[in-house]
């Protein structure tokens, strides 16, 4: 059997923690900076004496305003047919349904990992952008500590201080391979003499992030029926992301979740199921998800260009 592991390239679920919800839909209140004055000094500067006790002993008051936001849960799922006879003849060398079921599931976890990337890798849907000063193929002149660390800086000044980097595989073998980021991590002696091994956990704890995560999954881009094989990243080879993914309450922050109405598809993301279909001599296996991809906090979250300068 061929790609066989690839349900542990999946990093979505990272990216849009999980949220289960006993409603399909419904609304909650947000603060956002303007209105909830969330960056906001006290009387609008910050050495003015506003939050000073007056003479009379009372205090001056302060106040805020929240905006209502939705969501609204859909369904997703696919089936597929073990017919008897295939089972009884394969039953010598693997479990048809336990295998059958496995691949449907695969379907259903791509589907998600594209929606997941569609949604981060979307400068509409964040809430700052930049480009690279030199494009990171150039791993010889590319600076992707100045990159990596202007979009940190542009997150913490508006009070979003990212925690997590997510980029393809492509991306991550030009920023291993750049000089002035072996240089950033080891030092200029070490470089010279070869480098060090360039990890996840070596990048992260230089740029004070929790994790880097490295997006393997690709799909086939072509139609049922088309025999060519022509595979393609799903995280893409242009954008960088550095984020804050919270979990849990809304009120945590983060740059988004994946509700899940738990009370139709209890138990996770993905919920399995099978029924028997008796007039066509099979067993039907069904993968579902009853979700929706709900941004939270567009602000929580950068892209950076790395194939271009401006």
């Amino acid at each position: 059997m061929e790609a066989v592991g690839q349900e542990n390239q999946y990093v979505g679920q990272y990216v849009f923690p999980i949220y289960p919800s006993m409603v399909e839909n419904g609304r909650y209140p947000k603060f956002k900076k303007d209105g909830g004055r969330l960056l906001d000094a006290a009387g609008g500067s910050q050495a003015n004496g506003f939050t000073k006790r007056n003479d009379t002993g009372t205090y001056n008051e302060t106040e805020r305003k929240f905006e209502w936001d939705s969501f609204q849960t859909e369904e997703y799922g696919l089936e597929e047919r073990v017919d008897d006879t295939v089972a009884r003849r394969m039953e010598n060398y693997f479990d048809a349904e336990m295998i059958t079921g496995k691949m449907v599931m695969n379907e259903l976890m791509l589907d998600y990992e594209i929606e997941c990337a569609a949604q981060l890798l979307n400068t509409s849907n964040v809430e700052s952008n930049s480009f690279c000063s030199t494009v990171w193929s150039t791993v010889a002149s590319s600076d992707c500590p100045a990159d990596i660390n202007a979009a940190i800086e542009t997150m913490t000044l508006r009070g979003e201080a990212p925690t997590d980097m997510v980029l393809s595989l492509k991306l991550w073998n030009f920023m291993r391979r750049s000089t002035k980021l072996q240089t950033y991590l080891f030092g200029t002696l070490n470089t010279n003499v070869g480098g060090s091994m360039m990890t996840t956990e070596a990048v992260a704890q230089a740029f004070g992030l929790n994790n880097v995560w490295i997006a393997r999954k690709s799909y086939a881009a072509r139609k049922r029926g088309v025999s060519t094989l022509s595979l393609t990243p799903v995280w893409g080879e242009t954008y960088v992301a550095l984020g804050k993914f919270g979990e849990g309450d809304f009120m945590n922050g983060g740059f988004g979740r994946t509700i899940i109405w738990d009370a139709d598809s209890p138990g996770g993301l993905f919920t399995s199921e099978s029924y028997r279909a008796e007039a066509r001599r099979g067993n039907i296996l069904r993968v579902r998800s009853n979700r929706v991809l709900k941004r939270i906090s567009p602000a929580a979250a950068h892209l950076i260009n790395v194939n271009a300068t401006s």
